[in-house]
């Protein structure tokens, strides 16, 4: 059996009609689009394209926001939270509006540049907690956006929960406050519909290697009249807003990802959806309580059930199984997954999404990610059934 990739939120393959759009910028049309002369215009309309599908994509095609490249997601909030922050320094301190509020479960990418600012700089950092089903309450975000506040951040979907997060309600409340709202658009992009991100959110991230595109491009879209003061200084690419020769095949691919993710994301959602019900349906019923090694076992827990959920998306917990073990255990059969739980050093460190939810470490430390994708299909979903119960049979045998 040809192996099994339920890893699809860590990243993508490259999609066979992204791939022919790339090759011309891999080939012939070599040019810098900086340039004045003929080998620039290629690559130039290449990107000048690639930038009015992103726009399309997030519903922006009627003007009002600008689109800046990048290297992908992890790049453009980091440009997205510091720029904001740096552009609002008086005198190299924080000014009124120092106060940044974020959901409890963002992505590093998001918390690791907060954290920084607030060490180095000094910004408040006010950090929502979500419900225990993995959503962080609209309300209680915006509860905490006050007169102080430079900015607030939610992604719109969870990675590893596959929770969807209230973005429209929290970015409207955050237009009436006056506030800028961050929105991480990673995971929605292709799987459900990103089409009103313009009308709530004034940045919103994208990662080309998410949607069945290349790694090392992805793009921020950004309402005009938001200030983002540059990470990368250099020349006059994206405006001055982002220094560095474009990635110009990688950008190009990024918009062919997006176009597809725009016109197939309906059909998609439906077909994955009914997949991934159908997996955890097995998973649940056949993966019950039992007796293992002396050892009663609670069998499995669906993790962000009853929560709007990314249609390709099923985090399981399962009891007396270490993550780490489980998804060994499933790679030695052919199947692909992502641990919940890192192994460091030894020491088993749970889920650090599931703690905010308020389970229990032992369920935290005992859940894996199973994310479907383009190339899943109904017998990668009977073979991964079957494939589960051996492997939780085995590794609770183990431990």
């Amino acid at each position: 059996m040809r192996p099994v990739y339920l890893d699809h939120n860590a990243t993508t393959p490259i999609a066979a009609d992204v791939l022919v759009a790339m090759d011309p910028y891999l080939k012939g049309q070599y040019g810098n689009p900086l340039t004045a002369h003929r080998f620039g215009d290629g690559p130039r309309g290449g990107i000048e394209a690639a930038r009015q599908e992103v726009r399309a994509l997030l519903g922006a095609q009627d003007g009002g926001f600008r689109v800046l490249f990048n290297s992908g997601a992890s790049e453009g909030l980091n440009h997205a939270i510091k720029g904001l922050a740096f552009a609002s320094l008086v005198n190299g301190a924080p000014g009124e509006r120092r106060r940044i509020v974020l959901g409890g479960i963002e992505h590093y990418a998001v918390t690791e540049p907060v954290r920084w600012l607030s060490t180095r700089f000094g910004f408040e950092t006010v950090v929502v907690p979500p419900a225990e089903n993995g959503v962080v309450p609209s309300d209680a975000l915006l509860d905490a956006v006050d007169d102080h506040t430079l900015l607030a951040t939610l992604h719109w979907a969870n990675n590893e929960l596959g929770t969807v997060q209230p973005v429209e309600a929290v970015g409207r409340g955050c237009r009436e406050r006056g506030v800028p709202f961050v929105c991480d658009a990673v995971q929605i992009a292709g799987k459900l519909d990103a089409s009103s991100a313009a009308s709530f959110a004034d940045v919103v991230a994208l990662s080309a290697h998410k949607l069945y595109g290349p790694k090392g491009a992805g793009a921020l879209l950004v309402r005009d009249g938001i200030e983002l003061a540059p990470l990368v200084h250099g020349a006059q690419q994206e405006g001055s807003e982002r220094g560095g020769t474009h990635n110009v095949a990688g950008i190009v691919g990024l918009g062919a990802a997006a176009e597809l993710a725009r016109t197939g994301w309906r059909a998609e959602a439906e077909r994955v959806t009914t997949l991934r019900d159908a997996l955890a349906e097995a998973i649940l019923s056949r993966i019950a309580s039992a007796e293992w090694n002396g050892a009663a076992w609670n069998g499995a827990a669906w993790n962000g059930a009853g929560a709007q959920l990314l249609p390709n998306t099923l985090n399981v917990s399962f009891d007396g199984c270490p993550a780490h073990l489980l998804c060994e255990e499933l790679d030695r059969r052919g199947f692909a997954i992502s641990a919940g739980a890192a192994c460091l050093s030894g020491e088993i460190k749970p889920s650090a999404n599931l703690l905010a939810l308020g389970l229990s470490r032992s369920r935290a430390s005992t859940s894996v990610r199973i994310s479907l994708g383009h190339d899943t299909s109904a017998h990668d979903v009977r073979a991964a059934s079957d494939a589960f119960v051996e492997a939780v049979a085995r590794v609770r045998a183990a431990v």
